[in-house]
């Protein structure tokens, strides 16, 4: 006999995890109590669940699996904002929330609440998981549990949640009545007919003189960058990037052209609208990524798991493939009649990357101008600075556009962002997730994150502090709300509200947080070249945490972004 608590825990070690994500509660102390007394498992404790969900995402991201677990009510609903992250995103990830014994359900009685805290769980967050199921019957532990790693990983990955009443975890269960899940297989459609649209693809291919790929998240999900760089290479195509696709590839790979969209390089965009022959593979056609003429003089084949994300309407492909990104590469790379694409193309875009994917270079003398340095300029300085071995978090706002508009990305080093749910605040937690990821061990962990972004997590700090986790953390302080005073003054004729000083937003004082937390401080607002790498350098060399507050001019990165939108209508909207 073993209870529904410790069966749990031992199907998560099983799976791989070793560290989880937690926080304390009276409805989940049985699952925590058998963490606790796990030799093999450790538990992490934020401040917050909305770190907690947070965390565990990462931890899928960088482990390839993870699980939490939070209290009922508002422990439950505080995950929402890191589930949505990990749905958008397609993470894999299981959370566990603890629920009301089932005396105090209220099941069908027509009341708002019957137990203390209790919410339902399942109406709650059945629109952001792959499954969702509150589990009342202890001898179905393992079949839901079986159920819901499948799951998680099949077709588009996503997380999935456990609701178990209080009584239930509890529970003796024999290992020898369990009910156990079974996979059904389906019925696939014949492979042939997907080798077919293959060979369609690749006469098409073969029929293009200007070929380009784009690569989306879905080459991560499938762990396939190595077969997709191999794709690439032997056909001698190039190819751009979403932004979550953009950190897998070294920046200064010639194929590799930059990032498409509103906020991506003039290179990558200028390249898809001169193409004739689009292959976009594990991406979904989002309205940051996708401008009013994107490929306008290209036929389109669009790959992907997702038939809904094929057809979401807005672009329209000339042809689509449903089918396992891992299952395409293993039929297209062993195609033997793939023409070598042409120099004259291949020659052309290098020349527009050479001339185009600098950012912004005529607005950079602008700011040099003023007594606050540019934040092109800062990350075309410390770029060669941060070592291959190194785990990055560019929170969510202005300063992930400018991370990913300037960052020169080298081989080795990992990227996390949240692109599809974008909460602000994510990478103080992230982080901490990140340093008790599998991947860690050796490296750097640098957080690019806003004075906004750095309030909305902020409790975080004191769990860095307590166990001296050695994050370096680059406050891009600008003293506002950057985007949403950039949207403001473009769409209320210069108005603001609830975004600077001026009116209501205050922002927070680096240094004193920086004391409060006990973290080394660090200060930049303009200077040499030399004076910023020596200042970086010291910053990212200690192995206690540390703060570096990069003071921005709240105009400069304003008129900046502005400039950019108005007078690069060929490559923006």
């Amino acid at each position: 006999m073993i209870s529904v608590a410790k069966f749990v825990i031992n199907f998560l070690q099983k799976k791989g995890i070793k560290v989880i994500p937690v926080y304390q509660g009276g409805a989940v102390m049985n699952f925590i109590d058998e963490i606790g007394k796990n030799n093999n498992l450790k538990y992490i404790v934020p401040y917050h669940e909305q770190s907690l969900s947070m965390q565990v995402d990462t931890l899928a991201r960088l482990n390839g699996f993870a699980a939490g677990f939070a209290t009922s009510g508002p422990g439950a609903t505080n995950l929402l904002t890191g589930v949505c992250s990990a749905y958008y995103d397609s993470i894999p990830c299981f959370y566990f929330t603890g629920q009301v014994g089932q005396l105090h359900l209220k099941k069908n009685r027509g009341v708002r609440q019957l137990g203390f805290q209790e919410t339902d769980v399942i109406k709650v967050f059945k629109p952001i998981t792959k499954y969702v199921v509150q589990i009342n019957d202890a001898s179905k532990v393992a079949y839901e549990l079986e159920k819901g790693y499948h799951k998680a990983f099949e077709g588009r990955p996503g997380p999935v949640i456990f609701d178990i009443p209080f009584n239930i975890q509890k529970t003796q269960i024999n290992l020898n009545n369990i009910k156990k899940f079974k996979i059904v297989k389906k019925n696939k459609k014949s492979i042939s007919k997907k080798k077919l649209k293959i060979k369609k693809l690749v006469n098409l291919l073969n029929k293009s003189k200007k070929p380009l790929i784009l690569v989306g998240g879905g080459i991560k999900r499938s762990s396939q960058e190595k077969n997709f760089i191999k794709f690439a290479k032997k056909n001698n195509i190039p190819f751009v990037t979403t932004w979550m696709s953009q950190h897998l590839f070294d920046h200064n790979n010639p194929l590799y052209l930059g990032s498409i969209g509103k906020s991506g390089h003039r290179s990558a965009n200028e390249i898809a609208s001169k193409s004739d022959f689009i292959i976009c593979l594990g991406q979904r056609f989002a309205v940051k990524n996708i401008l009013s003429d994107f490929g306008k003089n290209a036929k389109i084949f669009a790959v992907d798991i997702d038939k809904n994300e094929l057809e979401n309407g807005l672009v329209k492909p000339n042809f689509q493939l449903k089918i396992l990104l891992q299952d395409f590469f293993k039929i297209i790379l062993k195609e033997k009649n793939i023409l070598k694409t042409s120099h004259i193309w291949t020659n052309y875009t290098k020349e527009v990357k050479k001339k185009l994917f600098k950012v912004f270079i005529l607005h950079k003398k602008k700011s040099e101008r003023e007594k606050h340095i540019s934040v092109y300029n800062f990350f075309d300085i410390i770029s060669p600075l941060i070592s291959k071995k190194s785990l990055i978090f560019p929170d969510a706002g202005a300063n992930q556009v400018w991370f990913f508009q300037s960052f020169l990305q080298k081989a080795g080093q990992t990227v996390i962002n949240h692109s599809g749910h974008a909460p602000m605040g994510h990478a103080i937690p992230a982080s901490i997730g990140g340093y008790y990821s599998k991947k860690s061990k050796g490296k750097k962990i640098i957080v690019f994150i806003g004075d906004g972004g750095l309030m909305m997590n902020l409790q975080e700090l004191e769990y860095i502090k307590n166990f001296r986790i050695p994050i370096k953390i680059v406050v891009l302080n600008n003293r506002c709300l950057g985007n949403t005073k950039l949207g403001s003054i473009l769409s209320f004729n210069g108005r603001t509200h609830a975004n600077d000083k001026k009116n209501g937003y205050h922002p927070p004082n680096i240094k004193d947080i920086s004391k409060a937390f006990n973290i080394k401080y660090f200060e930049f607002m303009n200077g040499s070249k030399t004076s910023l790498k020596k200042k970086f350098r010291e910053f990212v060399a200690s192995n206690n945490p540390s703060m570096l507050n990069l003071l921005l001019s709240e105009t400069q990165n304003v008129a900046e972004l502005h400039v950019l939108n108005r007078e690069n209508k060929k490559f923006f909207i």
